[in-house]
């Protein structure tokens, strides 16, 4: 069998948890050797410490410069090139436009939008011709959902930080794209509909595909986009809902 990573170094950040956890477990099962970094990494080493192609579990708030450059730091220290870079940090408070403070603000696009950017940034000396990065975007970022304006604009802020990723850097022989997933089944979107059925119910109808997304399956895009499957792909956004946004 032909794995997609096979003696490949990838970095996956928010690996603890969610979507970058199944990211991070499918390049596992497609060979790859991962340095993962999560603030929580508790969570995370219960759920790879052991596995002798994870090769280091960082303490990192995505937020912070000096935490990415400990990514760098643990990559350098490999020297080997980096595959494929993902950064899946995200999320952040919501509230409606007359509620929103400075500081909610700037969370919000702390998380978002200069974690995946500054991600890529301090590891792109690690990057080389062939190498992918792949950003998590999200369909709130050209929907527009009530009483999410912050985060709508980070993810949209994110799907054009791609396109800008892949221009640049094609000369270098560097792809970059974005995810756009619709509704997961995540600790996120439990809490986005307060664990109630009803509202779970409701968002399901509106699938067409007829269930809501599993992380698994946002992490199966992401390996296409990271690995030599994608070659002639760059610049490009997978919406990956189910038809949520088709119907």
């Amino acid at each position: 069998m032909n794995l997609l990573f096979e003696n490949e170094l990838c970095v996956v950040t928010g690996a603890a948890n969610g979507i970058g956890k199944a990211i991070a477990q499918r390049f596992l099962e497609e060979g790859a050797d991962l340095i993962i970094a999560d603030y929580d990494d508790k969570t995370a080493s219960e759920a790879f410490a052991g596995n002798p192609h994870v090769l280091d579990i960082i303490k990192a708030d995505a937020t912070m410069i000096e935490d990415l450059e400990k990514i760098a730091e643990s990559v350098k220290k490999t020297g080997r090139f980096v595959k494929a870079v993902v950064p899946t940090v995200g999320n952040g408070p919501q509230n409606p436009i007359p509620n929103i403070t400075p500081e909610e603000f700037h969370k919000v696009m702390d998380l978002n939008v200069f974690s995946s950017f500054f991600t890529v940034q301090k590891l792109l000396p690690y990057m080389t011709e062939g190498s992918a990065i792949v950003l998590i975007s999200s369909i709130a970022g050209f929907q527009g959902g009530e009483n999410a304006l912050v985060y709508n604009a980070a993810k949209a802020a994110i799907r054009s930080m791609a396109r800008s990723f892949a221009g640049e850097l094609a000369k270098r022989g560097i792809r970059a794209n974005a995810i756009s997933p619709g509704p997961t089944d995540t600790k996120g979107f439990s809490d986005f509909v307060h664990d109630d059925p009803g509202i779970r119910n409701g968002i399901l109808s509106m699938i067409p595909i007829g269930h809501i997304g599993q992380p698994c399956e946002i992490a199966a895009v992401a390996a296409f986009l990271a690995s030599d499957q994608s070659t002639y792909v760059t610049g490009a956004e997978v919406i990956t809902d189910g038809g949520f946004t088709n119907r």
